[in-house]
């Protein structure tokens, strides 16, 4: 295996695009790791040789392999053999050299896996004065493994890269992610750590835990679909299933969005049956960390910032945890409301009159 040549020197985006459509290409090269796995499609960065560099999340779900794993292999020999054709490489190479004009090629291409065919769009872009190329590819439709005359050689899977992983202790899910097989106790334990020190102190790493997990989870969510359609452009009550199904499914329990409110500006969420409430009649709220999960998510959605705040939990209620929604201005006194206990009814009412006061003023 070849060297891997130093990462490029990187700024992050605040705010990474909703859609393959609405990113530009020429600011790829700006990104650092963080920024790029929080992008809903694929990008690979390569060195002119095929030598892969960088990986992003996206793409690694999306071929069901682990990114930490091809960083340093060939793209073209030992990752994707069915790019390795003159249709994709061919043009690679010209870009590369500089033999062709312009810093871009786009086209569109089929990729081949052992699970399935993924129809793609593919814009191969130059960085500016640096030895390296970045792959943005955009899965456009997901199809039947081919096996005709039209099959090119399939990607590997991730155990054909590395064997014998689970004897090793690794655990992965059928996107090739790492996962671990552990009770959700080890949250509680956790927490009651933390509550030990300072019960605020664990609401404020809880929720910011939970927020890099929510903008993860939109990777999910973008690219769990049959179809090219961002969750932005999908109808609200499509896009809230879409949210639910995948939380349940996770085991974190049911969420429901109620968004009766939502002419006030605030949007009022029950989660029933929260993962994080594993010992009911405890003190406090417990599931900041969802609520971050769930405000990373929301960010997503409305290209702003908004902010989840947890009101009531089940570990004391008894009922559904109960948290509300409020513009980024509310923030701060939605988190010293909720401290208070207050209901959501009352913390509406006074997040109005603050509203009421300052338009007075």
């Amino acid at each position: 295996m070849s060297p891997i040549p130093p990462p490029p020197s990187v700024t992050a985006r605040t705010r990474p695009p909703r859609s393959f459509a609405a990113f530009d290409p020429t600011t790829v090269d700006d990104l650092d790791d963080a920024a790029l796995d929080e992008l809903p499609f694929g990008v690979v960065c390569l060195a002119r040789d095929g030598l892969i560099l960088r990986y992003n999340l996206a793409e690694g779900r999306l071929a069901r392999l682990d990114p930490s794993t091809v960083v340093g292999r060939n793209f073209f020999t030992d990752v994707a053999p069915c790019a390795n054709t003159e249709d994709f490489h061919g043009r690679f190479r010209a870009l590369a050299e500089g033999t062709t004009g312009g810093t871009s090629v786009r086209f569109s291409y089929v990729f081949d896996f052992r699970f399935g065919a993924q129809n793609v769009d593919v814009e191969i872009v130059r960085a500016p004065g640096a030895p390296r190329l970045y792959l943005l590819i955009n899965r456009r439709q997901f199809l039947p493994e081919r096996t005709g005359p039209e099959a090119r050689e399939p990607a590997p899977r991730q155990s054909d890269l590395v064997a014998d992983e689970a004897a090793r202790g690794i655990l992965r899910n059928r996107y090739a992610e790492r996962v671990l097989s552990t009770p959700v106790v080890l949250f509680e334990l956790l927490a009651n750590a933390f509550d030990k020190q300072s019960a605020a102190q664990w609401r404020t790493i809880a929720h910011d835990w939970g927020l890099a997990a929510g903008r993860r989870l939109v990777i999910e969510l973008e690219t769990a679909g049959d179809d090219e359609i961002p969750l932005g452009d999908r109808p609200m009550r499509e896009v809230v299933e879409l949210v639910s199904d995948l939380l349940r499914d996770q085991g974190w329990g049911v969420v429901t969005f109620d968004l009766a409110e939502s002419a006030r500006g605030v949007l009022r969420l029950e989660v029933e049956s929260s993962a994080l409430v594993a010992r009911p009649g405890r003190h406090g709220r417990r599931c900041h960390l969802l609520a971050g999960m769930l405000e990373g998510v929301l960010n997503h959605l409305a290209q702003r910032r908004l902010h989840v705040e947890e009101l009531s939990c089940a570990c004391t209620t008894g009922r559904p945890c109960e948290m509300i929604v409020v513009g980024e201005s509310r923030r701060e006194l939605a988190i010293r409301l909720a401290a208070e206990g207050r209901s959501f009814d009352d913390v509406v009412a006074t997040l109005e009159a603050g509203r009421a006061d300052e338009s007075g003023g």
